[in-house]
């Protein structure tokens, strides 16, 4: 049993107090005189936040969590870890399907090895998506939506298939969408739609727009595109990469107070650099430079992903929209965590899984905690 005292909770009505642990979930907290137990931490004015939740991750701390390689995977889900991830859905980018299965099914084994414990699905990031929109995806590897295939790979994934982007124009993918909603979440991404195709998708049951903004045509005021029907649709969930980079200021100000406080979710998009600083890079079929903390494909200026943690986005989200550090929490764990139905995570609240992150004041992540361990 573990009692942490002094903590600024990141409760819905935050407040200073403390929070006890036992057996891995919350079991009680409250203001105060806190529960005598043997072991007190002392969080000394920090803030206490639930474990954050990433839904949309590629790799990191130099392993990519699609290179089929159960070591990588592993790695990879460390780096997140220790930064605060304490949820992850690893994300499989598209390459030659032979790729994609091997991926899976190795991001699978590691979770069945127990060595990846904060990896909770997978996100298919394609095969079925736009070859105008594909961004940093395998241009060769792109495939019209095909059932077949579709099962191989939620085979693969040994019932941890929790996602899927698909681009909504593509032959057969509203009817694909249509009978599979109910196996796995749907989202709208990496399409060429002025917006038609993305409604109907919507009504077909996807229920996620993938990096709203990027691998998408722009919203104007006569084509509202994938931006404009995801943000005005209240049952769609809103991926959001918050690294300075993916989206402007404004972009992300405009998207956050659209999309309001419950169905903006905050994702990395980090690719397997994420943490090693900037430099020249080569994970699976990717070849990747990174300069000023910005990733591209090498030799050209598309963006190869994100190189930072939920924890960088967390701050950005405080910094950019002046919300205070409960509120931003809600973009980088809550939300997620109550889209895909975990609802044992995500909020301080007794009974829940204790996945939490200790932050200074300042926001630097300085202690966490998986199922009430530790991370060390």
């Amino acid at each position: 049993m573990i009692t942490f005292v002094n903590a600024r909770l990141c409760t819905p009505e935050p407040t200073e107090g403390w929070l006890q642990v036992e057996d891995g979930r919350i079991a009680a907290l409250g203001q105060g005189r806190p529960p005598m137990t043997q072991q007190l931490v002392d969080v000394g004015h920090g803030w206490l936040l639930p474990g954050f939740v990433d839904t949309h991750c590629h790799g990191g701390g130099g392993a990519a969590l699609y290179s089929g390689e159960v070591a990588d995977v592993v790695r990879a889900a460390r780096s997140h870890l220790e930064h605060g991830t304490t949820s992850l859905i690893a994300s499989v980018a598209t390459m030659r399907l032979d790729r994609m299965i091997e991926a899976a099914s190795a991001v699978a084994r590691a979770v069945a090895s127990g060595a990846a414990p904060n990896i909770r699905g997978i996100h298919l990031e394609g095969p079925f998506l736009s070859q105008r929109r594909r961004g940093a995806q395998t241009a060769d590897a792109l495939l019209e939506p095909d059932e077949r295939v579709f099962e191989e790979l939620i085979a693969a994934a040994g019932g941890l298939a929790m996602a899927m982007t698909i681009a909504p124009e593509l032959p057969g993918a509203i009817e694909l969408i249509g009978r599979h909603r109910d196996e796995i979440t749907f989202a709208v991404g990496h399409t060429d739609d002025d917006g038609t195709w993305t409604r109907r998708a919507f009504d077909a049951g996807a229920r996620t727009a993938t990096h709203l903004f990027n691998a998408m045509p722009p919203m104007t005021h006569r084509q509202p595109g994938p931006v404009g029907a995801a943000l005005t649709d209240d049952r769609i969930a809103c991926e959001l990469i918050a690294d300075g980079t993916h989206l402007s200021p404004e972009a992300l100000t405009v998207a956050t107070r659209t999309a309001g406080p419950d169905r903006t979710i905050l994702v990395t998009d980090a690719m397997a650099a994420t943490g090693l600083g900037d430099g020249e890079y080569s994970y699976a079929d990717r070849h990747v430079h990174v300069r000023n903390g910005v990733a591209t494909l090498r030799g050209t200026d598309t963006l190869a992903g994100s190189v930072h943690f939920l924890a960088d986005a967390l701050a950005t989200a405080a910094r950019i929209l002046g919300v205070e550090v409960p509120q931003a929490a809600r973009l980088v764990a809550s939300n997620a965590a109550r889209h895909y139905g975990w609802h044992d995570r995500g909020t301080l609240a007794t009974g829940n899984v204790a996945d939490l992150v200790l932050l200074s004041p300042d926001l630097t992540v300085e202690a966490v905690y998986l199922a009430g361990a530790e991370v060390s």
